[in-house]
């Protein structure tokens, strides 16, 4: 797994490194100092653990983990602080794991077990959701429709309103783009910019543009979507190309 650490102190950011490669379960992809370069940062890399110091020069660690997940993102989360008092807060935020420094090499080990435990978990619940497969109502006129996965091209959210493309054209939806994504994420649905969660199985081929973003061509319906740079770049990691 991913994992990203968020620390402005270079000698306690060098001894995590080092813990984790000794554990040897969580690869390290990034490291920043600053709120406003770790929002950055994971917006880009999108890891799925996140390390925490609370107390940052330019703001906290609570209220990090509280923008990451209202961007959609949802990375399992471990606070690192000297701090006890802000234990409550970090739990308000499902922190998975609050470790006071100086924790040990079998604290780290015990909260990575966590995160792989909730992760096994999160998998069972989403083979189980596979097997169910969810259906999405849509209204059309003074019809609705009941839709499944592969109905869908591509779900977009503009002006705070929630759509789904399907052969018979954009229908209104009633959930939030984060409510569909989370339904959608076990049928190859991928989420290339933060308006566009887009159904690989129905993509015919990528076209690489301007700023290493790509247009996604659909198959069956003559329209196009161009990713984000960050999307783009997500996507790249996720099929390795």
């Amino acid at each position: 797994m991913r994992a990203f650490i968020v620390e402005d102190e270079p000698l306690a950011v060098q001894r995590l490194k080092r813990m984790l490669s000794q554990d040897g379960r969580l690869e390290v992809v990034g490291e920043a100092g600053t709120y406003e370069e770790a929002l950055k940062l994971i917006e880009e890399k999108k890891p799925e653990v996140l390390f925490l110091d609370i107390r940052l020069p330019d703001g906290t660690g609570i209220d990090l983990a509280k923008e990451v997940l209202s961007m959609g993102l949802k990375p399992y989360i471990i606070f690192t602080t000297a701090y006890g008092e802000y234990a409550l807060e970090a739990f308000r935020v499902s922190a998975v794991d609050y470790l006071l420094k100086p924790y040990s090499q079998e604290d780290l080990a015990k909260a990575v077990d966590k995160v792989l435990e909730k992760k096994s978990n999160f998998q069972q619940v989403s083979n189980l959701i596979r097997a169910e497969r969810p259906i999405i109502p849509a209204r059309i006129g003074n019809k609705v429709l009941f839709l499944s996965p592969e109905d869908i091209y591509y779900v977009q959210a503009e002006m705070g309103e929630v759509s789904v493309r399907t052969k018979e054209g954009l229908l209104p939806l009633s959930k939030k783009l984060y409510e569909i994504e989370d339904m959608l994420r076990p049928y190859n649905f991928f989420r290339v910019h933060r308006s566009y969660l887009v159904n690989l199985s129905k993509v015919k081929e990528l076209k690489s543009v301007e700023q290493s973003k790509y247009v996604i061509v659909f198959k069956d319906i003559n329209e196009t979507l161009k990713t984000s740079r960050e999307g783009a770049k997500a996507l790249r990691d996720y099929l390795n190309i």
